[in-house]
């Protein structure tokens, strides 16, 4: 018999924001790609947020806060996205996305970017 040297646990991890989940009755199970969502996602995130977030990491890697918020710009990020589209370097739709995991790893929620977002552009107006 084939037996492998890793070990199986029981431990189930946040799909967005990888913790723990010991408590398995109040789980959130998305829709789409079967992820399991802690409490804490769940209050934080819509269920649009949710598939989205999902949907990049799983395509991406990484989760939820996994770098330094602290050296972080909003702006700057921003600022990035509208230069690459004006260059033509990258069409819309693969720079939207890399910029959600970008902000998303920074562990930005998108209720804050895009409220950021639309100070931003009330700025530059």
């Amino acid at each position: 018999m084939n037996t492998s040297n890793t070990t199986i646990t029981n431990e189930i991890k946040c799909s967005i924001c990888r913790a723990d989940i010991k408590d398995r009755h109040n789980v959130y199970q998305s829709s789409l790609k079967l992820g399991i969502i802690c409490n804490l996602c769940k209050q934080r995130f819509s269920d649009e947020d949710i598939e989205m977030i999902i949907n990049i990491f799983f395509a991406f890697g990484e989760f939820f806060g996994a770098r330094d918020r602290s050296n972080f710009s909003i702006e700057d990020t921003i600022l990035e996205f509208a230069k690459n589209l004006d260059e033509g370097k990258v069409n819309f739709h693969s720079q939207n996305v890399r910029m959600w995991h970008k902000v998303l790893t920074h562990g930005i929620t998108p209720k804050e970017f895009l409220k950021e977002l639309s100070a931003f552009s009330e700025q530059e107006l």
